[in-house]
């Protein structure tokens, strides 16, 4: 009787394997959505800042004094643009700081913003 349930068994455990495949595949994907959610979020608040600079800050300045000012992104902008859009709140710092850091190089915000990403 013990050899008849081991080609049971057999077939059990691997039956298993796909669905532990699609569920590493799920994970993967979940992960994969989380990240360009962050990305989002990052290119979403250094368009804020720059609208923020250049809407409400620009038109207050001499003209000389344009050429010296600077908007500020931060990760908090990241993770407060992450709970609102997607209701997500515990954000890793420094996984926020680092999507804020990829768009910041991207979008060439040296030339107008000022971030924190690079001190977290």
């Amino acid at each position: 009787m013990a050899t008849a349930s081991r080609p049971h068994l057999l077939r059990s455990a691997l039956a298993l394997l796909p669905s532990r495949r699609r569920a590493a595949s799920a994970q993967a994907a979940l992960a994969a959505q989380f990240d360009q959610q962050l990305l989002d979020a990052a290119d979403a608040a250094v368009s804020a800042a720059r609208r923020t600079l250049y809407d409400t800050v620009w038109p207050q300045l001499p003209p000389r004094e344009r050429l010296s000012a600077f908007g500020v992104v931060s990760v908090e902008d990241v993770t407060d643009l992450m709970y609102r859009r997607h209701g997500i709140v515990a954000i890793p710092p420094e996984r926020a700081a680092a999507a804020l850091r990829a768009r910041y190089e991207a979008r060439s915000g040296r030339i107008d913003l000022h971030t924190d990403a690079y001190s977290h």
